[in-house]
């Protein structure tokens, strides 16, 4: 994982307890890092795992309390990070928030390449208020975290306090961790009830025809209760000719990378407020060898993301995907055989595509600096070593 986590810590340990503990923290860790981590570079979870049980030890706190005051700094982290704004406009209250919480780690990967960042969905508590988050992470241990994390969230940008408690650990019946959220005192209860209340407006039946949808929405996949696709835009017909309408199942071209479920009408259905990615299967892509310095995989290079959201058509009967092509630069874009002229002018990706060709020259100056300035202060610190020993 990328060093902000273990930066993070660190920040948690000097600020509350001074830097000679981070040094004894390290010392019973063993690691041997000189001077500070660093954000933009990827470390072995096993780090920062040592770091945690090494700082249980030192500050006689149980894992859980740590990982809850990780939590809490990490958000400040954050927010002195720059992340302040985007996390406040994620949602109007908690339940929003989480809901949009895995698009904004969907587009963290496209800054961070091979982040592996956790995936959240929401669903209402059978009984009484409040909501169960599903939380899933390859990564063990570190449910209490997102504790620290979302209670923070929760009274510092939404000004509530909540109760949260894990009401469903992992295991070989649950691929996931489940949480229980309730506020204690709720502005919003009937929100949501007073959505259900509003009426369609009559409006005249307006219809589009499917030469000029597709034209429209050069991206979308519409598919029907058994994931046969009926319909999909030129674009991606054009790089994916196996999506024949009537003859393709959505299965046998894509694998769900977001959210963490299983693909069937009823599952898509039940996450319809969902960021879903799309991912083609390996093989089925006609991807341009390009010799690059990317650092995504072999797999990511050689497959297709598409990233939108599930409508249902209820005249149809089916689900319309509309999405957009996942791709950092003009270079992700142009191996996978598609053009800046495929995407609409409609589609905030085409900036995105631009920004992100700027993007990737000042990520990488800023990432040598970033270790540059980490020598620096390491050449410093020996200097005074060696002038103290001189001056003794």
């Amino acid at each position: 994982q990328y060093g902000f986590v273990n930066h993070a810590l660190e920040l948690l340990v000097i600020r509350n307890y001074g830097p000679a503990v981070w040094e004894d923290i390290k010392k019973e860790a063993q690691l041997d890092e000189e001077g500070q981590f660093l954000v933009r570079i990827i470390y072995d979870d096993s780090k920062t795992y040592d770091l945690v049980a090494a700082a249980s030890k030192v500050l006689n706190l149980n894992a859980g309390e740590i990982l809850q005051m990780f939590g809490k700094m990490f958000f400040v982290f954050c927010q002195e990070s720059g992340y302040d704004t985007i996390l406040r406009v994620l949602g109007s209250n908690v339940r929003e928030f989480l809901q949009n919480l895995d698009a904004l780690h969907d587009h963290l990967a496209t800054i961070y390449p091979g982040m592996r960042a956790p995936s959240f969905r929401c669903t209402d508590a059978e009984k009484g208020k409040g909501l169960i988050l599903h939380y899933y992470s390859e990564r063990e241990g570190l449910q209490d975290i997102v504790i620290g994390i979302i209670k923070t969230v929760a009274q510092q940008i939404h000004g509530t306090e909540i109760d949260m408690k894990v009401i469903q650990q992992r295991n070989e019946e649950c691929d996931h961790i489940q949480f229980l959220i309730e506020e204690k005192e709720s502005k919003e209860e009937d929100y949501y009830e007073d959505l259900d209340r509003f009426e369609e407006n009559g409006t005249q039946e307006s219809r589009i025809s499917p030469y000029t949808f597709c034209k429209a929405f050069p991206f979308h996949i519409i598919f029907d209760r058994d994931l046969v696709v009926t319909q999909c835009g030129n674009a991606i017909y054009r790089v994916l000719p196996q999506l024949q309408p009537g003859n393709c199942s959505l299965l046998s071209v894509f694998s769900l990378v977001r959210p963490h479920i299983d693909i069937s009408f009823h599952g898509i259905l039940s996450h319809i407020n969902t960021v879903f990615v799309l991912r083609t299967k390996e093989g089925l892509l006609d991807v341009e060898k390009l010799e690059s310095e990317d650092e995504l995989t072999g797999t990511e290079i050689s497959c297709l993301r598409l990233k939108g959201q599930m409508i249902y058509l209820s005249e149809a009967d089916s689900i319309l995907f509309l999405c957009s092509p996942s791709v950092m630069n003009l270079d992700d874009l142009t191996r996978r055989g598609l053009y800046l002229s495929d995407i609409p002018l409609h589609d905030a990706t085409r900036d995105l595509v631009l920004l992100g060709e700027q993007f990737r020259e000042e990520y990488k100056l800023t990432q040598e600096l970033e270790i540059l300035t980490d020598r620096l202060q390491h050449t410093l610190r020996a200097l005074e070593d060696e002038k103290k020993k001189t001056d003794t």
